[in-house]
């Protein structure tokens, strides 16, 4: 098989891996929550910015910049129509300064716990239960975001008027917009999730997000400027069910991009693993076994890292399934450093007790992979049970003098 055909042949399952985890990870529905909770958070979140931007002299004319350059980017064809609504409530509701402070606390909160629980969903990860620590996270990320991007579009205001930067200010007031969504959804892809992420996946899981970003703004204005239908049947509030649309078609994109993300950092759509079949599990739970019983005999311990490696042929979803059985059943544990050893003494533990609790299937065949368990395969379909009562230690010994 040459390159072309291998690589033709991985891409078209990483096509169907994304979209079949978009659909049964629900992503579309995470992308409704997020823009109805977005929408609730928008005004109170403004109304703090706006005051804490005006309390500082430094980024006063930021706070107006960086609305205008988010409204006039990041929203196609309604921007300023939103923008004037939105700084319409804003001012009624600056008066309120605890209700609002209130207000942008739970709503931007939940935003933000929405948008982690639907990233660890499409990671396969579970949120962190230490709510305090979350609580502190949310809160830096919402008032330290905005700060840090005002003070960069106030510091790089003066250096374009006072530095011979002036001149390549036009291109990258253009390239601005692609180049923030990147760093922004970087940074969500590698940060958010509660678990390590390869920072090159989160690169082209941002990348990717971005440049269907832009290329939605464009569709997206092109489509209202010339099919006005909202216009003609909402008259002057076309513009919110629009910016409604808007706000879901964005989620939709900020979490295909994670999608992507944890596509890459996954191995079930890679040719490597193809051949493996569900009907396998027992076998696979057999050498996970093994190979923490090797480990044990030298006073070791496997690292998930390790033992990945050893099982390359086995998507990494299917081991992490399995491992977690063998945790819940007590046969594993993990030690501090994350690392795997054995908790019960195989010689102790029958093939039949764990056969009987995992529900397994047993095949007939082993598979060029496992081919080391078919002399067991070949004993156990025999008309005899001897089988189910041999220790699971002395299989694993004959496996080893079988492969040998």
């Amino acid at each position: 098989m040459n390159n072309l055909t291998r690589f033709t042949i991985n891409f078209k399952s990483f096509v169907l891996e994304v979209a079949r985890r978009y659909r049964d990870d629900e992503t579309s529905l995470a992308a409704s929550s997020l823009a109805y909770t977005a929408l609730l958070s928008l005004v109170p979140f403004m109304s703090v910015l706006i005051t804490v931007f005006s309390a500082m002299p430094l980024f006063e004319d930021a706070s107006q910049q960086l609305q205008d350059f988010v409204f006039e980017n990041f929203v196609p064809t309604t921007g300023a129509v939103i923008q004037s609504y939105i700084i319409g409530f804003v001012e009624k509701a600056r008066g309120l300064t605890v209700t609002m402070f209130l207000a942008v606390f739970v709503t931007s909160i939940l935003m933000m716990h929405t948008m982690e629980k639907a990233l660890n969903r499409i990671f396969n990860s579970k949120s962190t239960g230490r709510f305090k620590h979350k609580l502190m996270m949310y809160w830096a990320v919402l008032t330290m975001g905005p700060l840090l991007v005002g003070g960069g579009i106030a510091l790089s205001s003066m250096v374009f008027e006072y530095s011979a930067f002036a001149s390549i200010k036009g291109f990258l007031v253009k390239a601005l917009p692609i180049l923030s969504s990147t760093v922004a959804f970087f940074l969500i892809y590698l940060l958010v999730p509660n678990r390590k992420i390869n920072w090159r996946h989160a690169l082209i899981g941002a990348l990717f997000a971005a440049v269907c970003f832009e290329l939605a703004k464009k569709g997206f204005a092109f489509y209202v400027r010339s099919i006005p239908s909202y216009q003609k049947v909402y008259g002057t509030l076309a513009s919110i069910p629009l910016f409604l649309i808007w706000m879901f078609l964005s989620w939709n994109i900020i979490l295909l991009g994670g999608t992507i993300t944890a596509t890459l950092g996954s191995s079930r759509w890679r040719l490597q693993v193809q051949n493996y079949q569900t009907n396998q599990r027992l076998l696979l739970v057999m050498e996970i076994l093994s190979v923490l019983w090797h480990a044990s005999l030298k006073g070791n311990t496997v690292s998930h890292q390790n033992l990945s490696s050893q099982l390359y042929f086995v998507p990494d979803d299917e081991i992490g399934m399995q491992l977690d059985w063998l945790r819940k059943h007590q046969f594993i544990a993990i030690n501090q450093s994350g690392a795997y050893l054995l908790r019960q003494n195989l010689s102790s533990v029958t093939f039949k007790y764990l056969y009987a609790n995992g529900g397994f299937k047993i095949p007939v065949k082993a598979g060029k992979h496992f081919i080391q368990y078919q002399g067991m395969l070949d004993e156990y379909w025999k008309p005899v049970e001897g089988l189910l009562n041999h220790p699971l230690e002395t299989l694993i010994k004959n496996r080893n003098h079988d492969e040998k």
